[in-house]
């Protein structure tokens, strides 16, 4: 076979095979090799490894838009000395997603506004990075969409979703009361991570001590505890809100507590 019908022989089964980013890169790739004396495993390694690269960032893209996040905060840009209470050394390993891979638990508890949002989107990105699949939303949208899916009798769809994920984060629990099915749907669906040993990142302006004031049922608040915190990190964090503090810093007045 003539070196011209092998080369449109390779063009055809990189189209056939869809691989995109090797077939664009072919004639650079070849063009170089030629002139470093590159072998044939050398070319085809650097071909592949270009590929392989190109699906890798196509499959982080996908798992970003599918993620739920909203906002784009990274760990970088967290600004420690505003909250020196958060523990960048705690912070730094969490970074490290060995949790993810352990399927442990990370639960941040404060006040609003003191960045624990800030901290779980930036982990979650962090693990999108890495190649997990992940799905980040508020309790009250958790809610919602437990609600819908119940009315169409598609739970099971629903719970798909939430199990699904190499990390499943739940923001704001806490703000919102909730209802009796509202509260076992949840506690199914950390029982099934629990089980299946996959993380959650859980977000809360509640102390632990006070998760009866918006579970209905004490027990079942304390049988989702005992889930979440076997195996867990926990960062309490303490201090002024940012919004409160940048108003402060404005010359605006400041809400004062009741």
């Amino acid at each position: 076979m003539s070196p011209a019908l092998s080369y449109e022989r390779v063009r055809e089964h990189l189209s056939a095979l869809s691989m995109d980013s090797a077939l664009s890169t072919l004639d650079g790739v070849l063009e170089q090799g030629q002139k470093q004396g590159h072998t044939v495993v050398e070319v085809l390694d650097e071909l592949l490894g270009k590929e392989r690269t190109t699906r890798f960032e196509r499959r982080i893209q996908t798992y970003l838009r599918l993620s739920g996040i909203t906002h784009i905060k990274t760990l970088e840009g967290f600004d420690f000395e505003a909250q020196p209470q958060v523990p960048k050394e705690v912070v730094a390993e969490l970074s490290t997603l060995r949790f993810v891979h352990a399927g442990e638990n990370v639960l941040l508890l404060g006040p609003p506004g003191v960045g624990k949002s800030h901290l779980a989107v930036g982990l979650t990105l962090k693990a999108i990075s890495q190649g997990h699949r992940a799905y980040f939303l508020t309790l009250h949208d958790l809610v919602a969409k437990s609600r819908a899916a119940r009315s169409k009798n598609r739970l099971d769809v629903m719970m798909h979703v939430l199990t699904r994920p190499a990390l499943l984060v739940l923001d704001e629990m806490g703000y919102l009361p909730l209802e009796q099915q509202d509260a076992t749907f949840l506690f199914e669906a950390v029982s099934k991570r629990y089980e299946s040993h996959k993380s959650i990142i859980l977000t809360s302006n509640k102390s632990f001590a006070n998760w009866g004031e918006f579970f209905p049922d004490p027990i079942l608040a304390t049988a989702l505890l005992d889930r979440l915190l076997h195996h867990a990190t926990t960062i309490n964090i303490r201090g002024e809100s940012y919004r409160l503090r940048h108003r402060r810093q404005a010359g605006l007045p400041t809400p004062q507590p009741s």
